[in-house]
């Protein structure tokens, strides 16, 4: 019997975030205290969640170092950050921004104060 493992969930939350990537401006929603604002707080979550996928995606392929985890979720997170502002930049309307990549950054960092919990 096929099981989904957490590196399938992990290939299709990239792939939900490069499809909400490629929304133009004008058909993002408005918002009454600021899209700026909302719009950092989206990054920080969505790539908290994506942190935590990463390292259960390394736990899962056994893994064991902590030191190993914390490196390849630094560095595949913040990969994906940037691959994912250079991907806006072609898209009608929006703009690679480096702020949006420090709370991106910022979001994987976290992720890993609550993987602690996990296991």
């Amino acid at each position: 019997m096929y099981t989904l493992k957490y590196v399938h969930l992990t290939i299709i939350y990239i792939l939900i975030i490069s499809i909400l990537s490629h929304t133009p401006n004008d058909d993002l929603p408005d918002s009454d205290i600021g899209f700026s604002s909302i719009d950092k707080i989206f990054h920080l979550v969505e790539f908290f969640i994506l942190g935590l996928l990463i390292q259960f995606s390394l736990h899962e392929r056994e893994i064991s170092s902590r030191k190993a985890i914390v490196f390849m979720t630094i560095i595949f997170g913040f990969s994906i950050a940037c691959l994912d502002e250079l991907h806006q930049s072609f898209v009608q309307g929006r703009v690679c921004s480096a702020e949006d990549v420090l709370f991106d950054f910022l979001g994987v960092s976290l992720s890993f104060f609550n993987y602690k919990n996990f296991f």
